[in-house]
Order: structure tokens, then sequence, then C-alpha cells
């Protein structure tokens, strides 16, 4: 039982003063910040992978074969001539616009020409499949090896688009960076 002393609000613990103040406004920064890193949206995202995808795109175009001469195919009556490091240059990061991720691998032609994989044209690699005998044996044969050499390039990217991506929100949210 506590001592009555005849003060009508007796307290035991001492006041904060100030400290409830800030206190407050450091739970408000506390919650700014925590706010500019959980609202990324798609295109954020999208961004900081299509950045991340550009190493992947350069190492599995090294690793791909490049021929010595063209080849050709017959296309109905056309004859059609894809020249060499058509299926290097055919590596790209893939469009797909709906997915939240980026893809790698080899672009098809979008339109017909009599020629492939030159300086300004476009290219084709409807047989990368052919060269290594499936679609998986490609992506084993490439696309896996690129992703694992291009590994610490990969991160660094990540990390440099992610920080951008965050400092982009915080100063949307009226926090200011450097």
């Amino acid at each position: 039982m506590l001592p009555d002393f005849g003060v009508q609000n007796y307290c035991l613990m001492p006041t904060l003063g100030n400290a409830g103040e800030i206190n407050r406004e450091i739970d408000a920064w506390i919650k700014k910040v925590e706010g500019s890193v959980s609202d990324f949206n798609k295109r954020d995202r999208r961004k900081i992978l299509v950045r991340a995808a550009r190493p992947v795109v350069k190492t599995a175009r090294r690793l791909a074969p490049k021929s010595a001469k063209p080849h050709y195919r017959k296309d109905g009556t056309k004859r059609i001539k894809y020249n060499p490091g058509n299926l290097k240059r055919s590596i790209k990061r893939l469009p797909l616009r709906k997915s939240r991720d980026a893809f790698v691998g080899p672009q098809f032609a979008k339109k017909k020409v009599a020629e492939y994989g030159g300086p300004g044209q476009p290219t084709d690699a409807y047989y990368a499949a052919m060269i290594y005998g499936s679609a998986a044996a490609f992506n084993r044969k490439v696309l896996t090896p690129a992703l694992s050499q291009s590994a610490p390039a990969i991160r660094s990217e990540v990390s440099t688009a992610s920080l951008a991506a965050i400092k982009s929100r915080a100063r949307n949210r009226g926090i200011k960076t450097n």
C-alpha cells in the first residue's frame, strides 16, 4: 500500500518529458523508411531485374558458339541466309511484358527477311535447340553457366538498382537522401 502524502496525482514513474515526443518522431521516421522499402511495385522490381539481366546476357553471348561460315535454309522457294554470330546476337533479355521477372534466352525472329544475323539485321535463333539437341540442353550448357559465372556482377547490379529505387521511394515520401 502506498503512503498518502496528500497529493491527488501521485505517480511512482518519472515523467519522460521530451523523450516521449522524440520517440514519436523516431517511430514516424521508421514508418517512412519502412514504407519506402515496402512499396516496391511491379515497375521497380522489373527495372531492377532488367539491370541484373545485362551481365547474364553478356556472359551467355560469350559462351554461345559462333560458326566460321554462313548457313542457309529453305523457306518454300526462298533461300534464307544466317550469318556467323547470329546465335550470339540473338541471346537477349526477352520482352515478356506481363511477367514481373526478366528472362534471358535466344529470341526468335519477329519478321521474315532474306538474311539474319549481320550488322543491323534482325536475328533468328530458331536453330538454338538443334545445335545442342534440345532447349533444355541449351539451358544447361549456355544459360546456367552464364548465370553462375556472372553471379557477382548480378549481385552488384541488384544492389545498385535496389538502392536507387529505395532512394527514389524515400524522396517520394519526403525523406532527404544524399
